[in-house]
């Protein structure tokens, strides 16, 4: 018996209703075009990206980090550090939900050389760093262990650096 043929028009058109409104941020845009290449697409498939690719000329659309601020805020949380590409399929944040545990996240783009991978890595620990004298936060000594969620902004920061000091292991 043979699968069923993924389709994206399903991904396409939601994208369309959200990118009406304003809200279809690079990374989901960059998502829908590489599915698109990568397969062979109906026609069906390709009036849609079509159409997508006209509403995305006519209506700016927010940044990546106005998407997940908005998202955070949804749900009670927050973004207390984030940082996202243009140039590359990466990013790093640093979130706190309503109970005020913190979860990070990071991707450095397995496309990107390792040249722009270490300079990415070394562009958001400097941006870090900064934060956290803000946040009156110094980098633990001690290596802290990687978990889902964080009791504290110190924990979590200082994870973040840590995980950053080797951006060879980061992948997306």
């Amino acid at each position: 018996m043979r699968e069923p043929r993924y389709s994206i028009l399903a991904d396409i058109r939601d994208a369309i209703e959200r990118a009406k409104r304003g809200k279809l941020a690079l990374y989901w845009q960059r998502a829908i075009q590489r599915e698109y290449h990568c397969k062979k697409v109906a026609p069906a498939e390709q009036q849609a990206y079509e159409q997508l690719q006209s509403v995305l000329s006519e209506v700016p659309q927010w940044s990546d980090e106005e998407e997940l601020r908005s998202g955070m805020e949804e749900i009670g949380g927050g973004v207390r550090f984030c940082h996202f590409w243009t140039d590359h399929d990466s990013m790093v944040q640093l979130t706190e939900d309503r109970n005020g545990e913190f979860t990070v996240a990071y991707v450095l783009d397995t496309d990107a050389s390792p040249e722009m991978r270490r300079e990415a890595a070394l562009l958001v620990q400097k941006e870090l760093a900064e934060c956290m004298q803000e946040w009156g936060i110094s980098l633990q000594n001690a290596p802290v262990p990687e978990q889902m969620k964080y009791a504290s902004l110190a924990e979590a920061a200082s994870h973040l650096m840590q995980i950053l000091n080797d951006p060879e292991s980061i992948t997306g």
